[in-house]
């Protein structure tokens, strides 16, 4: 009877479980010092993440996927791990740009949503105060005479009541562009174990496997990685929740509701991280040999787009065949 992708999970768990847990906490660790950044600006958070959150977490895939090869985690070996992401087999590993603005496009389009509905909400409880208030904001922000000491003083106005409602608009869609970011990072890292089989193939032919193998089987490796990582989804909303009670009802301070909302969604993630790598090396090993579909159907379109551009003979077309399938055979 075959198993399922969360009793393998859980095996390979067993297996190693204090150094899936060290290295879990030690990522998770880490990403929460990240996130308190926005304690003092969020796009510190962006530029932490790009620099060191991603070659942390990458780092940490590869430390526990070479585990089962019995390689000691040491501090060196992470910092070579970590400076391995930066390597032109691994780049677009996570696809961080791609994934970050799709993020910055649903946080968008849920500023609109939370705009109306905390319109409608503030216009019901404030009503003439609140209208007025924002159409002089408007009004002053499109000025040929525009003053930014009249427009903080406008936000100002009857309690904060308009830099409060600004705050909320902004800082509510939170989740939404963080789970999304978070879940398609996630996504992508499972070419990283395919990438790190394949050291010595060209960049751009790796590259082309795994655009493949994703087109190709992206419905069904889509469906089993909801399967095994639906906590990262969890565990992220629930924490912004708890984030933003703790900044608006708890400290009754909006100004620190968005930095809250950011550091409650990867804070709960110390619970799952040590469960996460090993639920990824399955879901991996389940789709290893579509990763090397891909890669001879990237062999295939790279010889024929070579064998287009210049003419050969049928000799010469035969060699450069068996000279790329050979080279297949030897990175397997």
């Amino acid at each position: 009877m075959n198993q399922s992708l969360n009793q393998l999970s859980l095996e390979r768990f067993k297996k190693n479980a204090g150094s899936y847990v060290a290295i879990g906490l030690m990522c998770g660790l880490f990403l929460v010092l990240l996130a308190m950044l926005s304690l003092i600006n969020d796009t510190l958070v962006i530029i932490a993440m790009a620099l060191f959150g991603l070659p942390i977490i990458f780092a940490s895939q590869i430390a526990c996927y070479y585990l089962k090869a019995n390689q000691p985690i040491t501090i060196s070996a992470v910092v070579r791990y970590q400076l391995g992401f930066f390597r032109p087999q691994f780049r677009s590993s996570f696809k961080a740009i791609k994934s970050f603005l799709l993020a910055l496009a649903f946080y968008a389009g849920s500023c609109i949503v939370s705009y109306l509905v905390l319109y409608a909400i503030y216009n019901h409880l404030y009503g003439e105060t609140f209208v007025n208030g924002l159409a002089n904001l408007i009004k002053c922000y499109t000025s040929t005479t525009f003053s930014s000491e009249e427009f903080a003083n406008i936000l100002t106005e009857n309690n904060n009541l308009l830099l409060t409602f600004f705050i909320y608009v902004s800082a509510l869609p939170l989740p939404v562009g963080i789970i999304y970011f978070l879940c398609s990072i996630s996504y992508n890292s499972l070419s990283i174990y395919y990438r790190n089989n394949m050291m010595s193939a060209a960049p751009s032919l790796i590259r082309l496997a795994v655009n493949n193998t994703y087109v190709l089987r992206g419905r069904s490796m889509r469906k089993d990685w909801l399967k095994l990582n639906w906590p990262i989804i969890f565990l992220s909303l629930l924490g912004s929740i708890l984030g933003a009670v703790v900044a608006s009802l708890i400290m009754k301070n909006a100004n620190y509701l968005s930095a809250f909302i950011i550091l409650g969604s990867v804070i709960l993630l110390f619970f799952y991280l040590p469960f996460y790598f090993p639920a990824m090396e399955v879901l991996f090993e389940r789709y290893e040999s579509a990763f090397m579909d891909g890669n001879k159907e990237a062999i295939h379109a790279i010889i024929s787009r070579i064998q287009n551009s210049i003419e050969l003979s049928e000799d010469e077309k035969k060699s450069l065949e068996d000279s790329f399938r050979n080279d297949d055979r030897e990175e397997k």
